[in-house]
């Protein structure tokens, strides 16, 4: 007994080393960051976002330079914002250890790797299953075809590590009504990603109600109770994270966060793709049209013959099989149907990252598996030989458009099933077993994860500076100090965060900046944008953040006409007027339906809208529909540019100390006049003139003015972020629960003493 007691843990250790061995295989195998140069570790928004943004936070934390609001991304947000939606799992901590940006993210993955298979070992014991199947299991949910999509995505894998526990107290508050481990995991997740946590609540709310209402034999008063209970703790756990509460409600308020359309995506998912994402997932189908989308639940060949085997087995009820079966349809509702795949991503349409919360129905496929692992009889088994020869058969004639080695992979497996029916060495088939999940986990991986589309990106280096500079900055590659820091975006206005002031995004694209069809800019040569909004840029024109202007910047109202919006704007300012040169071009060449022209890089705006297309920086295409064969373009007049610097340097504030979240200077304001920003307009600023706080007014829908009267100011802006009263909440109902929890406990052992 002793033995036992010793050993237990040690099924925890070995799943969670195996977990991360195989997944440092698969990048050893690839050569992938950090483990080799061929391939970076993650992709897509890994590559400019996540990483990027996990190294600044870090190292901002060890050189102690981590403010609440920052102006390096966009024309500058809120830290809190980005925190919430990208950076709030506790477990990013760990890549504090580090200072390799790809250790970093590594050491993240990797924590949440390991921790998702304790998580989902401990399931499997709660079921009193074997070493063997935890084993199977764990390996099994931690990778499945969810994980081998979408494992660079740090923000969403807490989620996926969670829910195996999150079941584990839904179920126990339906059976005991007890709601600790319910309230503690539903809490986690919504605090370290919003979206994901949504269509865990659906799910939750869904189970409970089958389960609770209708599967389970208890009196209608004891189902009543145990629905209190789960509406209390759901409310319980939002107390909790009160503070996260608060931080979202605010992004909803200054970000503009909304839902989006429900009709913006309208793709279809055919039966035979649908099979063969089952098989091997989405992201080693190959097809011939792009912006296709699957979802991700295929596990592994094992796994999914046992969702088959569970309605052969004699062991399982008819009633399980019958609820079972109806679980089965709601998944495939939600498969098919885009309206509830909208609904389950919040009532977002998110273009090549639908079903994100399919992992849900990986591990339901791997709860089957577990009821058959329990009720295992080796004579049911021999009924699945004409559906294993079927499955082979399809797998053959299927295999088309598919990585070969995948196909040849899933024949081997599903003939080693038929081994399995008539062996009879049970060791024999323990250890096979564990081999074929271990390689085919290992071979989709080494398939899926490494990202071998885009394997030239640029190596991110080990430095940091610290620096605050007080002008913003352009592109990566332009800048050492970009690079040293790891900036994270393109251009000065457009940011690779979900979390931007919309305000600020809609004002510079009404000022031709990244303009689209209207306007061709970058941020370089847009020379007015880098005056106007403290861009440092080559010809050294640009302004501080804060200076004063023309009250008549109060009654501008913008149209859709780039050109006009720009030069009413540069009047009421300055009152400098025409700042453009018309310029008419001739075409450098044609083909049958386009005249094509070639422009240099000087912040031009078309004149034409409707049939022009820029498809390169520095050529135009004009369709042979238009009126004409010439093209208009409006250029910057370089006088009148050197002008409006000169009107607007002389009125610039004199700072006296100068941090991104807290701003102190002298300023001058005349009659007339008010203090322009290129501040985004946000509450959380605190406003001080001359020692009095003042209430800011939205400048241009966007941004951060100040009205004062004439004369030499102090000006102080603070940016102040309180969450005193949410985390006096978070903290009193953490107590709570863990004070109920200690009562509980306590009155138990002193009635057991009693006896």
């Amino acid at each position: 007994m002793k033995v036992k007691e010793k050993n237990k843990y040690l099924p925890y250790l070995i799943n969670s080393l195996i977990v991360i061995v195989i997944f440092c295989l698969i990048l050893l195998l690839s050569k992938t960051s950090p483990f080799g140069d061929a391939l970076a570790l993650g992709k897509s928004d890994a590559i400019y976002q996540y990483k990027p943004m996990l190294y600044n936070f870090i190292m901002k934390l060890k050189t102690g330079t981590l403010y609440q609001f920052s102006f390096n991304n966009g024309l500058g947000n809120s830290f809190f914002f980005n925190f919430a939606y990208y950076l709030s799992s506790p477990l990013n901590l760990v890549a504090i250890f580090f200072n390799n940006p790809d250790f970093m993210f590594l050491s993240v993955i990797l924590i949440k790797m390991s921790v998702t298979s304790l998580f989902c070992t401990f399931y499997a014991k709660s079921k009193n299953c074997s070493n063997f199947t935890s084993l199977i299991v764990t390996i099994s949910y931690a990778f499945c075809s969810w994980l081998v999509v979408y494992y660079y995505n740090i923000m969403w894998l807490d989620t996926f590590m969670m829910f195996p526990l999150f079941q584990y107290g839904l179920e126990k508050l339906i059976a005991q009504n007890k709601p600790t481990i319910f309230i503690l995991s539903l809490a986690y997740i919504y605090a370290t990603n919003f979206l994901l946590a949504f269509a865990v609540l659906i799910y939750g709310l869904v189970y409970f109600i089958i389960k609770n209402f209708f599967y389970d034999k208890k009196e209608i008063k004891k189902k009543l109770k145990t629905f209190l209970i789960f509406i209390g703790s759901f409310i319980f756990s939002i107390l909790l994270i009160a503070f996260y509460f608060c931080i979202l409600i605010d992004v909803k308020k200054q970000m503009g966060l909304g839902f989006s359309d429900a009709n913006g995506n309208m793709y279809l998912v055919s039966t035979i793709d649908f099979i063969k994402s089952l098989f091997y997932g989405n992201n080693i189908l190959m097809l011939d049209f792009a912006g296709n989308t699957f979802p991700n639940i295929a596990v592994n060949t094992f796994i999914f013959l046992n969702v088959i085997y569970y309605f052969l087995n004699s062991k399982i009820s008819s009633r399980d099989k019958a609820f079972t079966f109806i679980g089965i349809c709601l998944v495939i509702v939600c498969i098919f149907s885009v309206k509830v795949d909208y609904i389950m991503n919040f009532f977002h349409n998110v273009v090549g990252l639908t079903y994100r919360y399919s992992y849900i129905f990986s591990f339901l496929a791997i709860m089957l598996f577990i009821e058959n692992a329990q009720n295992y009889d080796k004579k049911d088994f021999k009924k699945m030989l004409p559906i294993i020869i079927a499955l082979l058969l399809i797998v053959l004639l299927l295999g088309t458009k598919m990585n070969k080695l995948i196909v040849i992979f899933n024949g081997v497996s599903l003939l080693f099933c038929l081994f399995i029916l008539f062996c009879q060495n049970e060791k024999v088939l323990k250890l096979s077993l564990s081999f074929f999940v271990i390689i085919q986990s290992l071979l989709v991986g080494y398939l899926t994860i490494p990202n071998k589309e885009e394997n030239s990106y640029e190596k991110l280096p080990n430095n940091f500076e610290s620096k605050p500079l007080k002008y913003r900055l352009t592109t990566i590659g332009e800048n050492d100090y970009l690079n040293k820091n790891l900036y994270t975006n393109q251009d000065v206005t457009y940011s690779f965060t979900s979390m931007t002031y919309n305000d600020t995004l809609t004002l510079v694209n009404k000022l031709g900046y990244y303009a689209g069809k209207n306007g061709m800019s970058g941020n370089i040569h847009n020379e007015l944008f880098n005056l106007l909004f403290n861009v440092q840029s080559s010809n050294n024109y640009y302004l501080e953040k804060i200076y004063t202007v023309n009250k008549n910047i109060l009654d501008i109202k913008f149209s859709d006409n780039v050109k006009n919006n720009t030069e009413d704007l540069i009047k009421k300012m300055t009152d400098v007027e025409k700042i453009y040169d018309k310029v008419i071009l001739k075409p450098t060449e044609e083909d049958d339906n386009f005249y094509y022209f070639q422009v240099d890089e000087e912040y031009a705006l078309l004149e034409e809208k409707d049939n022009v297309e820029v498809i390169s920086k520095g050529k135009i295409k004009l369709n042979k529909n238009a009126s004409q064969d010439n093209l208009v373009i409006y250029k910057l007049n370089q006088d009148k540019l050197k002008k409006i610097y000169e009107i607007l340097s002389t009125k610039q504030i004199a700072y006296t100390y100068y941090r991104d979240d807290l701003i102190e200077g002298k300023i001058q304001v005349s009659e007339d006049q008010l203090i322009f920003t290129s501040i985004p307009y946000d509450t959380n600023w605190h406003i001080t003139i001359d020692g009095k706080e003042v209430q800011p007014v939205k400048l241009l829908n966007a941004l951060i003015g100040i009205e004062v009267e004439p004369g030499n100011h102090t000006l102080k802006m603070e940016y102040r972020f309180d969450l005193t009263k949410p985390l006096i909440i978070s903290i009193v109902s953490l107590t709570t629960l863990l004070g109920i929890n200690f009562y509980t406990i306590n009155k138990k052992k002193k009635k057991k003493a009693k006896n």
